[in-house]
């Protein structure tokens, strides 16, 4: 569900440790893969990071809708929010019903913003929505619409969308009266 997400969004930096498909090392993902019983194949993984210390080392994988760390495993679609504290990325997940911190060690504060960027964008990422603006432009297409046209009705798509999430989170008591309303406003000043 993340794969194309991750392969756009992970960087390729071996200096820091960084790889995604299709420049995985082979012969340390094989070494991880011997220890890790949970990944079923090495072409599940798409993205990991390497990290070595002094008294310990470690990876975190990226398969297509799970991360897996020394200490655990999450689904990436409960993925909500990832927040950089030195050295470690603490990633908060949707697990039951509430958020419970994961604490991921990458021993360098650079690749934990790297990884902060990631996390985030797949905290924001919904495949669902994707889908349906991948359809409506299909949609328009077949009904003739010009690339102008078209924009505008993908525009206005996309900014209903929009003020139902508001409209969602109002609802949930994250979004006050006013804040709802001086967004809309803002969206809808875009038509």
């Amino acid at each position: 569900m993340f794969a194309k997400l991750i392969k756009e969004s992970f960087p390729q930096d071996e200096k820091a440790g960084l790889y995604r498909t299709p420049n995985l090392p082979a012969v340390k993902l094989g070494k991880i893969l011997r220890k890790e019983k949970r990944i079923a194949s090495p072409s599940d993984v798409l993205a990991m990071h390497l990290y070595s210390g002094m008294f310990s080392s470690g990876a975190i994988i990226f398969t297509a809708d799970r991360c897996f760390y020394e200490d655990g495993a999450f689904d990436l679609e409960e993925v909500k929010d990832c927040q950089v504290k030195d050295d470690h990325c603490i990633v908060l997940v949707n697990q039951k019903g509430q958020l419970v911190p994961h604490k991921l060690s990458v021993k360098n504060e650079q690749v934990a913003k790297t990884l902060k960027k990631v996390f985030d964008a797949i905290a924001y990422y919904d495949p669902k929505s994707e889908a349906l603006m991948q359809q409506a432009a299909k949609k328009y297409e077949e009904a003739g619409f010009k690339d102008g046209e078209l924009n505008w009705l993908l525009l206005r798509d996309e900014v209903m969308r929009t003020i139902d999430m508001l409209y969602e989170r109002y609802n949930d008591g994250k979004l006050s009266i006013l804040e709802y309303e001086d967004k809309k406003a803002e969206l809808l000043s875009r038509l």
